[in-house]
């Protein structure tokens, strides 16, 4: 039999068989294909087979597990969402499948490990904070030029020129800014 016949005989288009050839799921012999071996492996993993429809009207109904005021929502833990997924998508892994994702899982997660402990990858969520800190410490800052220096540059742009004035708000910017630019620990020292 060959992909648009397969195609026919369960209900769906012909991209859709060329996807289950790519995915491994097609048994074939030469150009045809084994239609046995193939519908064992597609009903092994395919979630709802159409096997002897002929026309597409059971894949275009869609999944109604959304969210409906019946369903659930998404507060179950890590456990439970993956017990969820494997009966919904059965336990199609043989053992020897199942021991190799998990030591690749595991390798995996062990060189994530390393590479943080050797600096290769650096904390995010720690570099995250400390810029969060200085801006804050920032915003702080500069908010507090106004009512700190705001009398005395109201005398000034009274009494004094344009130039003395703006020679003063930069000497004001300045020092904030010398200010926010010192260490924590040189900050403490001073």
């Amino acid at each position: 039999m060959n992909q648009s016949e397969f195609a026919r005989l369960h209900g769906v288009s012909r991209k859709t068989v060329t996807q289950w050839k790519a995915r491994g799921w097609l048994v074939t012999d030469g150009d045809d294909i084994n239609v046995e071996a193939s519908n064992a492996n597609i009903s092994r993993y395919r979630k709802s087979v159409t096997q002897g429809k002929k026309s597409s009207e059971g894949n275009r109904q869609g999944n109604k597990s959304g969210n409906t005021p019946g369903n659930k929502q998404n507060t179950d833990s890590a456990a439970q969402i993956a017990e969820r997924i494997l009966t919904e998508r059965g336990a199609t892994m043989s053992f020897d499948e199942a021991r190799t994702m998990k030591e690749n899982y595991l390798a995996l997660l062990t060189e994530h490990e390393y590479k943080l402990k050797s600096g290769e990858v650096l904390p995010w969520q720690d570099m995250v904070d400390k810029v969060g800190d200085e801006y804050h410490r920032m915003r702080t800052r500069l908010i507090a030029i106004a009512p700190e220096h705001g009398p005395r540059l109201r005398s000034l742009a009274l009494t004094s020129s344009d130039t003395e004035f703006v020679a003063a708000v930069q000497d004001i910017i300045y020092e904030a800014l010398e200010e926010l630019s010192l260490d924590n620990s040189e900050q403490d020292k001073a």
